[in-house]
């Protein structure tokens, strides 16, 4: 007969990492399942150098030292750990679940979805005069900070990645400059003052990317105004931090309520199905705030939850998931 996990956690990045961790704790046994080919989610894909200001205990922390963080204290304890596996389906079976994957089922008493916000796309332009140049000097995946060391940096958006991002390439670029469509800059308060007082930061908003001109590679980037005037700023490189796509579809055909894109939790994020939890940015709920800080308490309470579902097993209260 094939053995029930205890807990089965879908998606690997930093809440899903930190859940395992929490699992450990318990000693449970534990599966982890994630589509990539590596742990670490949007953090090791899309931000490895991105600098990370609100986590607790780290003044500033890069995602990919984050990660490191993250797997060393999840792995210390014995786990399973799928990657490159996709989760495709969720089945009700006597005495818990059954998950259908790309590499086969599994079997478990409860289920933990920390997916994120699923296939993580960056919301690209969709212009041939801007997208030409992904790749040339515009990028919307910062591989390397270091590319951008002594040139004059254009940051289009005005959230929190944006004004990460020029935070941190204007420690190592000649110039940055930040665009924004709204009047108003979106992102933390504290991050907008120290963009505000940087020397080497110039912000512009009710500003939009019309155009990208260059030979070989990226040279001047063409600004629109509400009012129809345009202006051209000489660049070197371009960072569009615009948004992700949400990629949580698959999510939709497994009964779950959702909100959207979204999985609807209760305060100890259990879904509307039992044994069935969520946390992290697939989680929500009234009164819902998206960090990394956040998630982990989420993550924390979704297992404290998963453990009094299980603790039902040995008492001998086998009943079916529904």
């Amino acid at each position: 007969m094939e053995e029930f996990r205890d807990v089965v956690l879908i998606g690997a990045g930093p809440i899903g990492l930190f859940g395992l961790y929490c699992t450990g704790l318990h000693h449970l046994k534990s599966t982890m399942i994630e589509r990539l080919d590596r742990v670490g989610g949007q953090l090791e894909y899309l931000y490895p150098d991105k600098p990370i200001y609100d986590v607790g205990g780290f003044p500033v922390v890069t995602g990919r030292e984050l990660v490191a963080r993250l797997k060393q204290q999840a792995f210390q304890y014995p786990a399973q750990c799928w990657t490159g596996v996709e989760a495709q389906g969720l089945e009700p079976i006597s005495g818990g679940w059954e998950i259908r994957t790309s590499q086969g089922p599994v079997k478990t008493r409860t289920v933990i979805i920390t997916g994120g916000i699923g296939k993580f796309i960056p919301r690209r332009y969709n212009n041939p005069a801007i997208d030409q140049f992904e790749g040339r000097g515009l990028t919307y995946i910062v591989d390397r900070l270091e590319d951008f060391r002594g040139k004059r940096v254009l940051v289009v958006g005005g959230g929190d990645s944006a004004a990460d991002w020029a935070l941190a390439t204007a420690e190592i670029a000649a110039a940055v400059t930040m665009i924004h469509r709204r009047d108003t800059f979106q992102c933390h308060a504290d991050s907008l003052e120290k963009l505000q007082h940087h020397p080497r930061v110039h912000l512009i908003p009710n500003r939009t990317l019309d155009r990208v001109h260059g030979r070989a590679g990226v040279e001047a980037a063409e600004l629109a105004a509400p009012d129809g005037r345009h202006e051209t700023l000489k660049v070197d490189g371009i960072i569009v931090a615009i948004g992700l796509l949400p990629g949580t579809d698959v999510f939709h055909g497994w009964g779950l309520a959702m909100d959207g894109s979204e999985i609807r939790v209760a305060s100890n994020m259990a879904t509307n199905l039992e044994g069935v939890f969520a946390a992290g940015d697939v989680a929500t709920y009234d009164g819902k705030v998206k960090l990394i800080a956040a998630g982990f308490g989420e993550v924390a309470t979704a297992v404290e939850a998963a453990l009094g579902h299980i603790a039902k097993f040995s008492s001998g209260n086998h009943g079916q998931a529904s």
